[in-house]
């Protein structure tokens, strides 16, 4: 199956598709990392207004790791992180190291916040429909040919 277009999954998301097209779209999404993407951020930008369908949003929680996450475990990194930066003015000896540790994981504190990863998917998704796009006009047969 075709990719199918932003209409068609945005009716996929308000639930007006009859269940055999449902059920193409589910099997094509299963599929194509490009089309779950789009799914995934029609479906973050609109989260109040659509419902969004129980195959779908088990499907968009695990692509982004939210099923088995309970609470915010990320906060870690951002204790840990102010810890040791205020452990580097208390021993000035070992300024330095401390406050790069400090540095290193509030990086990774981040890193693997929620924001940080939506923002990683979409970059990932255009970066996949560029690639997507190049490859289709590397198959269509050129109209013009110099000789």
């Amino acid at each position: 199956m075709r990719c199918p277009d932003e209409a068609m999954l945005s009716s996929y998301l308000d639930e007006s598709l009859s269940e055999a097209e449902r059920g193409r779209i589910e099997q094509h999404v299963s599929s194509c990392a490009r089309c779950l993407d789009l799914l995934v951020v029609a479906y973050e930008s609109g989260q109040g207004a659509r419902k969004c369908p129980r195959v779908l949003r088990n499907k968009i929680k695990a692509r982004l790791g939210l099923q088995q996450r309970r609470g915010r475990p990320e906060l870690k990194w951002l204790f840990a992180s102010l810890v040791l930066f205020l452990l580097s003015f208390v021993f000035k000896k070992y300024f330095l190291q401390f406050l790069i540790a400090a540095a290193i994981l509030g990086f990774k504190w981040v890193m693997e916040g929620e924001g940080a990863k939506r923002a990683i998917m979409i970059f990932r998704g255009m970066r996949e429909e560029e690639d997507h796009n190049l490859s289709e006009r590397s198959t269509t047969p050129s109209s013009k040919r110099f000789d």
